[in-house]
């Protein structure tokens, strides 16, 4: 086979697609070194994700969501003979003679009605009619769909019923750098650098408004006005554009000493983070995987996640699970597992065993038999 597989979502700073990207395709190398791969890469990674020789990489200097992704690609990937295209997010080139196969992380920019706030009034506009008509265009012309969870698969049955028989569900893995440590100069080093002087709650992840931080904040209000001055929230992560409304929020509600913006991480105090958190709070009201809670479970902390999207498929008996939309159902969680050294204990546990079930060579594995029944496929017809 010879693939392509557009990997340009990976860009700095990285996100959840980005470091999927990253992380498939070293799996992918690891694993197969018969097949010929031609990796698009987008300039501003600045590295290739993998120098396996089966895989050739092609710098790419346009964006992965664009008209010239949909209309300008194909030129490129005629001059290699391809025979599989892959897009790790979901966009793919039109009137190509090749099968195309999209990962479609979620339906985000579809179904949630705030996507795309914070955006000036013309780019919001431009970026709902883009990726209406060409979202919907790239699942209809792909031979086969692959999603990160069956809730998005239901989704998109939902949406497209006759869709259902090309869809394989292929759960990503996490990260086998995110474990529990004991390096306390390590520790006492992030804690220096955000000065966390008090039990930690952390989120990692971005700040729009899909992830409900507005409730987070108001749910630990009111944990501070139960224990008032023993705990602090650490808000990893983010963009500028929405930012200044969380801070503003923190503000009104008098919580600036105790609500820590780090901005970005890298991916070193990320894991640094999680191994010195209490708890790890991920309120989101959707997603369609979910990696964060994961990652903390591997390393050892306990989670407040909600019911909403994938996430409880994903993080099973292992977390505690809370109404999104409900503060003081989030507040109650939070308190709970702060005090509560048996459950603690418990999501501890189940958390380490739930991880085990997500790793990167088994999704590599289960993509790549994906491509194999492309292939056959083509073959047959």
């Amino acid at each position: 086979m010879h693939v392509a597989i557009d990997a340009r979502m990976a860009q700095k700073p990285l996100s959840g697609p980005g470091r999927y990207a990253i992380n498939l395709i070293r799996a992918l190398s690891n694993l197969d070194n018969k097949n010929q791969y031609v990796v698009l890469q987008n300039i501003n990674l600045r590295e290739r994700i993998t120098r396996a020789e089966n895989f050739k990489t092609i710098w790419i200097n346009h964006p992965p969501l664009s008209l010239r992704t949909i209309f300008w690609l194909r030129n490129i990937l005629e001059k290699e003979e391809i025979q599989i295209y892959h897009s790790l997010y979901f966009l793919a080139p039109l009137r190509v003679n090749y099968p195309r196969i999209i990962t479609v992380h979620d339906l985000m920019a579809l179904t949630f009605p705030d996507f795309f706030q914070g955006r000036s009034l013309p780019i919001k506009v431009y970026a709902k009619i883009f990726t209406n008509a060409f979202l919907r265009s790239s699942i209809a012309c792909s031979c086969r769909i692959i999603t990160d969870s069956e809730a998005v698969r239901d989704e998109i049955i939902q949406w497209k019923p006759e869709y259902k028989r090309k869809i394989s569900v292929v759960y990503p893995g996490v990260d086998s750098a995110f474990v529990k440590e004991n390096n306390q100069k390590r520790f006492e080093n992030i804690k220096g650098k955000f000065d966390l002087t008090k039990k930690v709650i952390l989120y990692i992840g971005n700040t729009r408004p899909y992830k409900n931080l507005p409730r987070l904040i108001e749910a630990f209000k009111l944990l501070r006005i139960d224990n008032e001055g023993q705990y602090q929230l650490v808000i990893g992560g983010g963009e500028s554009r929405n930012l200044s409304f969380l801070k503003g929020l923190v503000y009104s509600l008098d919580l600036q000493n105790d609500v820590i913006f780090t901005g970005n991480l890298t991916d070193d105090e990320v894991k640094a983070l999680m191994n010195v958190a209490d708890i790890f709070a991920f309120p989101s009201l959707y997603e369609g995987f979910g990696l964060p809670p994961l990652e903390a479970m591997a390393c050892g902390t306990p989670v407040v996640t909600s019911n909403a999207g994938a996430l409880p498929e994903i993080v099973g008996d292992a977390a505690l699970l809370i109404e999104p939309k409900n503060v003081n159902s989030l507040y109650l969680a939070m308190k709970r597992l702060l005090v509560d050294q048996h459950l603690r204990d418990t999501l501890i546990k189940k958390g380490f065993e739930r991880v085990k079930l997500f790793s990167w060579e088994k999704t590599a594995i289960e993509i790549l038999e994906v491509y194999k029944q492309v292939a056959k496929m083509k073959r047959e017809n």
